[in-house]
This record gives C-alpha cells, sequence and structure tokens, in this order.
C-alpha cells in the first residue's frame, strides 16, 4: 500500500537506534526525507547508512543533539528547515526513564529524565508548530509507552513521564487543530530493542531468555521496532487523516485493561 508519503519531510529524535532507526528506514522506502538526531555521532551515520542502503538515493541528514538542552532543540528544528526546505512530520522518540525502587530514586533522577522524554518532547512540539503551521499541514507522532497506563512502583519516573505524555498529546492535538496540524501518540509496550535486551539479561536470574521473552505478551514474544516503525508511517501519512488526538498501543495486547 502506497502511504503517499513520496516526497515529504521528517524529524525523528532518537532516530539512531531501535524504534527510531526502522521509522528512519520505513521512511525513506517510502520516499520521504529524514533527519535523525540522537547523542551518538557514530550511531547516527550507522543508521544513515543503513537508510541509504534501504532506498537508494535517499535524503538523510545526522545531527547529533541531546535534546534535554534547549538550544539543541532549537539547532535540530533549524537544520530540519535548512536542510529539508520544510518540516512535514515530526516524531518525537527520543529518551527513555530509568526503572527503580520508590526510596531510592532521588529528586536529580526524576528532574533528570523528565528534561529528557517529557520537556524534550515538549520544546520539539513547540519548535515546529510554527513551521507547521505556517503550512497549514504537518503531523507530530509522539512515542510514549505503555508504561503511562500500567503503574509500577517499579517503574514509577517513567510511567509518570508517559502518563504525563498521553495527557499532553491529546492536549495538543486541540492546539493542532487550530494550525492544520495533526497529533498522534503510541505506546509501545515491550520491543526487543537494545535496552529490553539488555534489561532482559540482567533481570533473568538464570532462566531461558526465550521463556522470559514469550511471558511478556500473550502473543508470546515482544514486538520488533519495525512493527512500530510502520505504524509510526502509517500514522503520518495521508492514510490515517482522520486519526487525530489519539494514543494507539500496540503492545502484543499486554494491557489487558480497558483505557489504551
Amino acid at each position: 500500500m502506497d502511504l503517499g508519503l513520496s516526497g515529504k519531510t521528517a524529524i525523528i529524535t532518537g532516530g539512531s537506534k531501535g524504534i527510531g532507526r526502522a521509522a528512519a528506514l520505513r521512511f525513506v522506502q517510502e520516499g520521504a526525507s529524514v533527519l535523525i538526531c540522537a547523542r551518538g555521532q557514530d550511531a547516527l551515520e550507522e543508521t544513515a547508512g543503513a537508510a541509504r542502503r534501504a532506498a537508494e538515493g535517499a535524503r538523510v541528514v545526522t545531527v547529533p543533539a541531546d535534546l534535554t538542552r534547549p538550544d539543541d532543540v532549537r539547532r535540530v528544528v533549524a537544520e530540519g528547515v535548512r536542510t529539508l526546505g520544510r518540516v512535514d512530520i515530526l516524531v518525537n522518540n527520543a529518551g527513555s526513564a530509568r526503572p527503580g525502587e520508590f526510596l531510592k530514586v532521588p529528586d536529580e533522577a526524576w528532574q533528570e529524565d523528565f528534561q529528557l522524554k517529557f520537556f524534550g518532547y515538549v520544546r520539539m512540539a513547540r519548535e515546529v508548530m510554527p513551521h507547521m503551521a505556517r503550512e497549514r499541514s504537518g503531523v507530530i507522532v509522539n512515542v510514549i509507552g505503555t508504561g503511562g497506563l500500567r503503574p509500577s512502583a517499579g517503574y514509577m519516573v517513567g510511567g509518570a513521564a508517559n502518563a504525563a505524555l498521553n495527557h499532553f498529546t491529546k492536549a495538543l492535538a486541540e492546539e493542532g487543530s487550530k494550525h492544520g496540524v495533526r497529533v498522534v501518540g503510541i505506546n509501545p509496550g515491550p520491543i526487543l530493542t537494545e535496552r529490553l535486551q539488555l534489561f532482559t539479561e540482567r533481570s533473568a536470574g538464570g532462566r531461558n531468555l526465550d521463556e522470559v521473552y514469550a511471558r511478556m505478551t500473550p502473543l508470546k514474544r515482544p514486538g520488533q521496532p519495525e512493527e512500530v516503525g510502520d505504524l509510526i508511517a502509517f500514522l503520518s501519512s495521508p492514510r490515517a487523516a482522520f486519526i487525530h488526538g489519539a494514543n494507539i498501543t500496540i503492545d502484543g495486547g499486554a494491557n489487558p485493561g480497558l483505557i489504551g
């Protein structure tokens, strides 16, 4: 199915690994140009090379950036506008939050994780919105996580940030409606990224890893980054033009609740 993304431009934060990398590859395969940013230059260049191999002639711009720094946020968007001409799509994906016991997680950890995972998304959206508003067109996709839907004492920082981002996504959609900008959120469950693999290996306690992975979802497996990348591409496309203000869960049925 042609998603109608040919000629579109996208900024993908956290675009060098995992879900962000998978989204970048899907976008270039659909004919879009992308700017990917992350903290590590080497990983960015590796992903850019993979994208160019996946789609001959793919236009991929890399910008190393730390999105806890407001100046870096402004620089990423300015570079996107300068090199790509405009910003049609923003995929907010950068950042994760640490697990930990409530009584052992200090204020500094809460503040650091919110700076990246929550305020990074807020600042990126605020920076691209005027550019999209001038065109009366644009899509913002916030990649969040099911931690905000399933409260856990061991993942309180990340869950709180994710819950805030689910709220932010719906509120931003109301604001975006004034400017012709569509906003959606995605809540991935367990996705087989490097981070999940490392966490699983550390916490397996000698158990068979395949069995641990099989217990993560009713489908007996974690998701693949490419499956989330495909969803991001679809939601960013004209095919999803009536999906607005929604937070969509992709978790293999792991969340049994009625919400999300």
